[in-house]
């Protein structure tokens, strides 16, 4: 019997024994590392999904401590980031007066403006040309506001290349002539393609370009007229007008207040005359006031914000016009 209990015991040590070795050998058993072929992993996902992928403002959460401009982005036109704007804005200043939204929206109304503008030569020398000095002028402005904004604004790696070809096609169309409207007629194209989401050819930027140089004055007063007068007044003339459009006096009014900023930068014409920088200090602060009562929803406040934009127009125009 107590042999029996000693090859018992010897026979279930043996066993666990066994079993211990058979699992160690298992624990030792790895799977195979996987092998990725870059050529197919390339495909499948994104290098960067930040720069690639996503579309739109960023969360806030996302970028509240990292307000840099977006990282240099390639391009078949040998596009770079966009340095430093050469008419010395303040960093941080655009992005408390125009939002990135305003200016992608506004950029693509202009594309769908141009189009019509520049269908023929025929429409273009007979009064279209006035139209396209306005929207190359207003497009000069918004690609130099770009190049210099905070925000992930849209084309900013081909922002001072297109202001310069934007400016000079609004010079240019000062009046209407076949080589005025080709000239328009291929800045048209381009702002298709960068709307589009293609790209221009990039050339080396004016380094000493200054607001005289981006954007010229008389144009820019039409803008201000049509956003005030057509828009503006009118859309926040009642309460009713106010909630049916609020979008778009939004809008209107970050175009005002970003046009009364840029008037106010060394290089525009009266620049240097107190009086009408304390007018175009009245309209853009005015302006802003308009935005303000749009996102609080206050239609009295925005009607009140807008009478004050052109009160603040009319006492310019009263001294300069």
């Amino acid at each position: 019997m107590r042999q029996f209990g000693l090859v018992l015991v010897v026979g279930i040590i043996a066993t666990l024994a066994s079993d211990r070795s058979l699992l160690a050998q298992q624990s030792e058993r790895r799977a195979k590392a996987p092998e990725f072929n870059n050529t197919t992993t390339s495909i499948i996902f994104f290098k960067d999904v930040f720069a690639e992928a996503l579309q739109g403002e960023r969360p806030k959460v996302l970028s509240e401590n990292n307000t840099a401009p977006p990282a240099a982005m390639g391009s078949s036109g040998g596009g770079t980031q966009a340095p430093a704007a050469a008419s010395g804005g303040q960093a941080g200043e655009w992005a408390d007066i125009i939002s990135p939204t305003t200016i992608q929206d506004e950029v693509k109304r202009l594309n769908n403006q141009l189009v019509e503008t520049v269908q023929n030569v025929r429409k273009f020398n007979g009064g279209g040309f006035e139209e396209a000095r306005r929207d190359f002028t207003e497009l000069a402005l918004l690609f130099e506001i770009i190049a210099e904004h905070d925000g992930d604004v849209r084309w900013k790696e081909f922002a001072l290349s297109a202001r310069d070809g934007f400016a000079r096609a609004g010079f240019n169309s000062k009046v209407g002539t076949d080589n005025s409207f080709k000239e328009a007629k291929l800045r048209a194209e381009d702002l298709e393609q960068l709307v589009r989401g293609g790209s221009i050819d990039v050339r080396e930027a004016d380094p000493k370009a200054t607001w005289e140089a981006i954007a010229d004055r008389p144009p820019l007063m039409q803008r201000l007229e049509i956003a005030y007068q057509k828009r503006l007044k009118p859309m926040t003339a009642s309460e009713s007008e106010f909630k049916s459009n609020m979008e778009e006096i939004l809008h209107e009014a970050e175009i005002i207040a970003a046009i009364g900023h840029a008037m106010q930068k060394e290089g525009f014409e009266y620049y240097d005359d107190d009086d009408y920088i304390t007018y175009s200090q009245k309209m853009q602060d005015a302006a802003l006031k308009v935005v303000k009562a749009v996102k609080e929803n206050n239609a009295d406040a925005a009607r009140t914000a807008a009478g004050d934009v052109g009160q603040s127009c009319t006492l310019c125009h009263e001294s300069y016009r």
